[in-house]
């Protein structure tokens, strides 16, 4: 909470003095000023993450073992305070060990998770360099408009600094995520990779952060259906974090859905708007004050509750306060009296550390491979022509630390560091010792079935 407060955060700024690039209404012949002016405030994201890859029994193709499986992904991201403060989607970090930030100059800096969210798509890094960093001026999401013209910014497919064009096609689309959610939708190509990077309006200011795409595959790319979390949602999330460290969000303990028409028919209840109460968390404010699955909810203080969106973000802003809501049940309309508490902190995770526990390979296999001590069988097995004086390796899982050390089935390794290894044993103890030596690398030297000689470096801390 200090550390936030300590920052000498101007989160607004930054770019605060870029003026209209086109007068309103007319189209511009180049998007290339405004992309010259704003490009400088994002950043390319990639982050190294562990899975498992199943390495699989010989013969009767069971699995028998996990090995680590090293993901590579990239995302994007922008600077939203000098001090080196970036807003990303909390799904480009999600189960990540390393993060990299490479930003418009090229310069790589690891970045730290400073925290992430568990039920909305927003995550905030910090990385730590010598100078002020450009950063971006955040627009009104609620002035967006169906039809404004838009760029997105970021990294697909990890081609750095890609620039679309397109307008708004839509406001307010609910994509079934979570309470507080509530998507741009825009036909400025997005595809894997710019997630987590700005929206641009024509004024140079953030408007969204993008989010997702809807396409014919989970492989395809944009079909110019490209949805962006609005920029009001991530402005009230960094300001929450500056001023308490956290999300301080307001909680009533329930879940409402928007009411339909064909709700309200069902329930005769006109006019039909408002939110119905679908789930109510015992011991919360609303169980306490009697509201009950079922309710409908159809107004906060003095406002109409067209849906539920409205009322989670009245909800979410009001914590301490206590507020009447206007409650039909049963055929008849009654006011409720509630008290708004924060949300429990489970909804945030906040990381002090510059990330996450790094994982150790401990035993051969974490590896990714399999060897055994050289025979003759083995041998003949993988035509391996002349002598093989040290382990052999049998079996390579792809996109795990072996595959990526270009290890191959039939390799004989020779050396470790300098020193001759002889069977599975000797390799298996220099590894170790590297290991708790604390070196992230060991470098083999090893050769192929046709006895071609090379070295590789097998990572032993990624």
């Amino acid at each position: 909470m200090g550390f936030w407060r300590a920052l000498p955060l101007a989160i607004f700024s930054g770019l605060a003095a870029l003026a209209p690039i086109c007068a309103a209404g007319a189209a511009p012949e180049s998007f290339a000023p405004l992309a010259a002016r704003v490009s400088p405030a994002v950043v390319n994201i990639s982050i190294k993450g562990m899975g498992e890859a199943p390495m699989m029994m010989k013969g009767d193709g069971k699995s028998i073992a996990y090995a680590p499986h090293i993901i590579d992904l990239v995302g994007s991201g922008v600077i939203v305070d000098p001090s080196g403060i970036i807003v990303t989607n909390k799904h480009v970090i999600d189960n990540a060990y390393e993060i990299t930030v490479t930003l418009y100059d090229r310069t790589t800096v690891q970045a730290r998770l400073l925290g992430k969210g568990l039920t909305f798509d927003l995550a905030i890094l910090k990385i730590d360099v010598d100078h002020p960093l450009p950063s971006i001026k955040v627009g009104d999401s609620d002035k967006v408009r169906v039809g404004d013209r838009v760029i997105a910014i970021g990294n697909p497919l990890g081609l750095a600094s890609t620039v679309t064009a397109g307008i708004v096609s839509a406001l307010h689309r609910d994509l079934m995520g979570t309470p507080y959610d509530e998507f741009i939708q825009t036909d400025a190509a997005i595809n894997h990779g710019n997630s987590g990077g700005p929206l641009f309006n024509m004024d140079g200011e953030v408007i969204g952060i993008n989010n997702q795409i809807f396409s014919d595959s989970a492989s395809s790319g944009s079909i110019g259906l490209g949805f962006a979390i609005p920029s009001n949602d991530m402005k009230f999330l960094v300001e929450q974090i500056r001023d308490y460290g956290r999300p301080h969000l307001g909680w009533l303990g329930l879940r409402v859905q928007t009411l339909t028409l064909e709700m309200a028919d069902s329930l005769a209840l006109p006019p039909y708007s408002g939110a119905i109460v679908a789930e109510v968390s015992a011991g919360g404010p609303a169980a306490e004050a009697g509201i009950e699955v079922g309710d409908v909810i159809q107004g906060y203080s003095n406002q109409k509750i067209s849906d539920y969106r409205t009322l989670n973000r009245l909800i979410a802003q009001s914590i301490g306060r206590t507020v009447p809501l206007s409650v039909w049940r049963n055929g008849s309309a009654r006011m409720v009296t509630v008290s708004i508490r924060e949300y429990p902190q489970e909804l945030w995770i906040t990381y002090k550390s510059a990330m996450k526990a790094e994982p150790i390979f401990r035993k051969v296999r974490d590896f990714g491979f399999d060897i055994a001590n050289p025979s003759d069988e083995l041998k003949l097995q993988f035509g391996i022509k002349g002598e093989a004086s040290g382990p052999i390796v049998t079996n390579v899982v792809e996109d795990t630390a072996a595959s990526g050390a270009k290890f191959r089935p039939g390799d004989v390794i020779l050396k470790v560091q300098m020193e001759e290894v002889k069977t599975v044993e000797e390799f298996e103890q220099k590894l170790h010792d590297r290991t708790n030596q604390g070196s992230r690398n060991a470098l083999i030297f090893a050769k192929n079935a046709s006895g071609t000689t090379r070295w590789l470096t097998l990572p032993l801390r990624l």
